[in-house]
């Protein structure tokens, strides 16, 4: 009598626990590289992590200038010199965190005459190869962006939760351009 009783405890005990750890998984608190930490791109560029100011993230590239990066996803001052307050404020991608799959944000930024419209979701959670070609987790924001004249483009960051930092990024438009980042390696 004891001995099934325990078996079946033991079997409920494992199964609130593994469920437990599955839904810990699904979710990551917003969170910045420990300072110190380097990520190496596929292009050669050095970043820095150097803190954390709020939702921001303060880097540095490696023989460059610092700048900061909103919620783990859009670099201030962009990586061409521009100031991206506006485009950030208007989206406030902070409201994206905690990331859970699922979760999605809309947003509208009007410029120059010219408006679009943003929806970043996050896609999934799932394996991905990662530096070193190691397979790591991650969550897939996904950001759809539609504009005037039918434009249209698609931005996606796989975040390491281990790293906390996007450890790819690719992005394509509807005119053919295409663009991606690729961390290759990461040392603390």
């Amino acid at each position: 009598m004891i001995g099934p009783m325990t078996t079946r405890f033991a079997a409920a005990l494992a199964v609130a626990l593994l469920s437990s750890a599955t839904a810990n998984a699904q979710t990551m608190d917003f969170a910045c590289p420990d300072p110190g930490t380097t990520f190496t791109y596929d292009s050669g560029t050095k970043v820095v992590a150097r803190g954390k100011d709020g939702m921001d993230c303060t880097m540095e590239i490696v023989g460059g200038k610092p700048y900061k990066l909103r919620a783990l996803l859009f670099d201030n001052p962009a990586p061409d010199g521009r100031d991206m307050s506006a485009f950030i404020n208007a989206l406030k991608p902070e409201r994206l965190w905690p990331l859970e799959v699922g979760r999605k944000i809309e947003a509208r930024y009007s410029t120059g005459g010219q408006t679009w419209n943003y929806i970043l979701t996050v896609v999934r959670y799932d394996k991905r190869a990662g530096p070193g070609n190691a397979m790591i987790d991650t969550f897939l924001i996904e950001m759809q962006e539609q504009g005037a004249n039918g434009h249209r483009a698609v931005s996606r960051w796989w975040i390491s939760p281990a790293d906390k930092y996007a450890i790819r990024f690719d992005f394509s438009d509807g005119a053919g351009k295409a663009n991606r980042a690729v961390v290759t390696s990461v040392t603390r």
